[in-house]
């Protein structure tokens, strides 16, 4: 869902939207556990559901969005939650929505007893981090929060399965 998808008028506050969404993923055991009902249920958040989807998605003010979409991807049998901050324009950056940032998504993931691993592209690019657990893999792909901030990492995407 892109933020022009969303219902007119509706907007949400980034770092509201960050804490439940932490809030969820601290909350989940195994990935049974996704499901829609329970979404909405911690969050708070209606969905709108389809035969393969569930989402949800607001502005978060005039150059930031979110969507939260649960489905199976193609070629799978298991259902994926993504979670993605959306510019809504090129030249935007992060410091809108880098409250919480990347360090306290990671601190109560590994206080959870995830174990931390960084995710690279090639050249050893990094992209983000993978959070894992025995029923559970968390996938948080970063970006720098501005130009004056480029090693402060914020949460660009959220993928668990």
């Amino acid at each position: 869902m892109h933020p022009s998808d969303e219902s007119p008028g509706r907007k949400a506050d980034a770092e509201a939207v960050g804490e439940t969404v932490l809030k969820l993923l601290a909350g989940l055991g195994a990935r049974e556990q996704l499901s829609a009902q329970r979404i909405e249920r911690d969050t708070g958040w209606s969905l709108q559901r389809s035969e393969n989807s569930a989402r949800t998605g607001a502005s978060l003010g005039p150059d930031w969005g979110y969507s939260l979409e649960l489905l199976v991807p193609a070629g799978s049998q298991r259902q994926q939650l993504r979670f993605e901050y959306r510019r809504k324009r090129e030249d935007a950056d992060a410091s809108a929505i880098c409250r919480p940032d990347f360090e306290r998504y990671a601190a109560t993931l590994e206080g959870l007893g995830y174990q931390r691993s960084p995710m690279t592209a090639e050249h050893d690019r990094p992209l983000g981090w993978s959070f894992q657990r025995p029923q559970l893999w968390i996938r948080i792909y970063t970006r720098a929060e501005s130009d004056d901030a480029y090693e402060h990492e914020c949460v660009s995407l959220i993928t668990v399965e």
